[in-house]
């Protein structure tokens, strides 16, 4: 049960009418341990406020790597698709030169060169489409640091406020324990005043 402002002074007036001047002090006391427990719950709330806030940013940015990491993919897959095309409008027109200039394209040096470039040609594509893998896993790699960001923020927020509560009972033990005097035993200073024979 959380205490407001209201409870603690209903709380006051009563420990003041019924102990009189006598317990007044332990009265305040109570008040200020209730007040300080009541900031502490608040304050791991707030704490739990802000880690969920920031949890919910990490999920976004773990969205958008994921989209970009996509998007990464079909840009790579788009770029290979345009070389490969512009490589084979490039040999086409190769092979018309030669065949207007009376080279047979089939044998020999030409052949040679065709089948050269055309290796050229799928070396880059493939390095093309690789690059676009390595950008699409380093942005992978990006949504799993900001998931794992995600979780660990929640799981500050979850400990916010469970360490308020322990903070805030602590506290109210504590000022129990003040505004009743303590719980030292009448006898415990004397038990320990001599040894016997010493």
């Amino acid at each position: 049960m959380l205490l407001d402002i209201t409870d603690i002074e209903i709380l006051f007036k009563k420990k003041c009418h019924c102990l009189g001047a006598a317990g007044t002090a332990a009265a305040v006391s109570l008040a200020g341990t209730a007040v300080s427990a009541v900031g502490m719950i608040q304050q791991g709330q707030a704490q739990a406020s802000q880690a969920n806030f920031q949890a919910g940013v990490a999920r976004n940015n773990a969205i958008i790597a994921q989209q970009q990491a996509t998007r990464a993919r079909q840009q790579a897959a788009i770029d290979e698709q345009d070389f490969r095309r512009q490589q084979g409008d490039l040999m086409a027109s190769r092979r018309a030169l030669m065949g207007g200039g009376g080279v047979e394209a089939g044998a020999g040096s030409p052949l040679a060169v065709s089948s050269d470039f055309a290796g050229e040609t799928e070396l880059n594509a493939l390095r093309i489409a690789n690059m676009g893998e390595v950008e699409a896993n380093r942005l992978q790699q990006e949504v799993m640091n900001q998931q794992a960001q995600a979780g660990l923020f929640g799981m500050q927020g979850r400990q916010a406020v469970t360490g308020s509560y322990y903070r805030a009972g602590g506290t109210l033990l504590s000022g129990i324990g003040k505004s009743m005097g303590g719980f030292k035993s009448p006898s415990a200073s004397s038990t320990w005043t001599s040894a016997p024979g010493g």
